[in-house]
């Protein structure tokens, strides 16, 4: 009988079988290495994209931080530019305010009626004067109350006086002076 020993074909048949597996697990092993360092390279590029898109935006920021200063300091000089092109028409407006006043009340005025002091509290007009009666008086201060410019004529105190041998009446009027921006009488602290 012929006997053929088949243990050596088998172990090397196992050896063969052994390098297989340990080269393809050395082959998964190497590929997976292969992978994580391809990833780990696209991430670290990524990262660095992230990194420099970061301080490019960083700077913008900055940039525009200073453009916005520079705006919002515009805008508190354009504020103050407004307030102050305010007052200059305000002072427009009352520059010539005083002239009618005195216009207004000598066009009024009659000729038995003078006046002996103006005091303009801005809004309001205190009149003194003499009257040559009740009645001179009493016109007077329908004409002023019929004036455009002036509103609430009030008559404060009416007296008998004896000026140059002369009786007259001495009177003291206050009015309001009508603000032609509202329409409406500018009256400053009084009661009604």
């Amino acid at each position: 009988m012929i006997r053929i020993n088949l243990l050596p074909y088998r172990n090397a048949r196992r050896r063969q079988q052994i390098v297989q597996h340990l080269g393809i697990a050395f082959g998964a092993i190497a590929l997976t290495g292969l992978i994580a360092m391809g990833l780990h390279w696209s991430a670290s590029s990524q990262l660095a994209d992230l990194q420099e898109t970061y301080t490019e935006l960083k700077a913008q920021n900055q940039m525009l931080q200073k453009k916005i200063g520079k705006i919002r300091n515009l805008e508190a000089l354009r504020a103050d530019v407004e307030k102050k092109l305010k007052l200059v028409d305000q002072l427009q407006e009352g520059r010539f305010r005083s002239l009618m006043t005195l216009h207004e009340l000598a066009r009024l005025i009659p000729e038995n009626v003078w006046l002996t002091k103006i005091q303009d509290d801005g809004p309001l007009i205190k009149l003194k004067g003499l009257g040559e009666s009740n009645k001179a008086i009493a016109n007077f201060m329908r004409q002023l109350d019929a004036s455009k410019l002036f509103s609430d004529v009030r008559l404060e105190v009416i007296s008998r006086v004896n000026a140059g041998g002369v009786t007259v009446r001495s009177f003291s009027l206050t009015l309001a002076r009508v603000d032609k921006s509202a329409g409406q009488p500018k009256t400053a602290g009084r009661a009604s």
